[in-house]
């Protein structure tokens, strides 16, 4: 998760990123699963810290064509 992660002050240019990033993924959908799972639970105790300082905020950039599934994944990884 490091490597997404954005310093207060840094600039970003969004040329620089690759949407098709995998490094997280190993490309099956029980893998994705697995992915989804540890995601959450990063992203939930990663929000537990920031909500519990009031100073800062979460941006999730989530890329797909039209019907790419992105309302499912939303739901999936951020359901408590």
């Amino acid at each position: 998760m490091d490597h997404y992660r954005v310093k207060p002050g840094d600039k970003i240019d969004l040329a620089k990123w690759d949407p098709e990033d995998k490094r997280f993924f190993a490309g099956n959908k029980k893998a994705g699963k697995k992915a989804i799972a540890k995601l959450n639970k990063e992203l939930e105790a990663l929000q537990e810290l920031l909500y519990a300082e009031g100073k800062q905020k979460v941006l999730i950039v989530l890329q797909a064509m039209d019907t790419g599934g992105k309302d499912g994944t939303i739901r999936h990884v951020f359901e408590g």
